[in-house]
């Protein structure tokens, strides 16, 4: 009965560790690892400059309207060394939930006619 008693206390404490780490990480990274996340291609439009980034001092940080082909749209985070991209730039960006893996710059008749309606251009 000791045993079973330990077993289960040591248990319950790895489950409170873990998700004490969990709530640590950050959504970002969180959501990178989860493997219910599926990974997509997003559309942004850019059309002003980045702030500093409070974690990295030579960083910029543009949160931006992600749309999905589908028209889904949510909010993304993207880093960038560079503090501006060419007025009015589209991106496509790879992500998993909150978590950005890679962007790319591509032309405005590269971006689906839907996600441009949205993007309002």
């Amino acid at each position: 009965m000791k045993k079973l008693k330990k077993l289960l206390l040591s248990t319950l404490g790895m489950v409170v560790i873990g998700i004490g780490a969990l709530a640590l990480i950050g959504e970002e990274n969180r959501d990178r690892f989860n493997p219910f996340i599926q990974e997509k291609d997003v559309y942004v439009l850019v059309d002003k400059e980045g702030k500093t980034d409070p974690n990295f001092k030579y960083r910029y940080m543009f949160k931006l309207d992600g749309v999905e082909e589908s028209g889904e749209v949510e909010e993304i985070k993207i880093t960038s060394s560079v503090k501006s991209f060419p007025e009015n730039s589209y991106l496509k960006v790879h992500v998993k939930g909150k978590y950005v893996y890679e962007y790319e710059q591509v032309t405005e008749e590269d971006v689906p006619e839907k996600v441009k309606k949205i993007l309002g251009k």
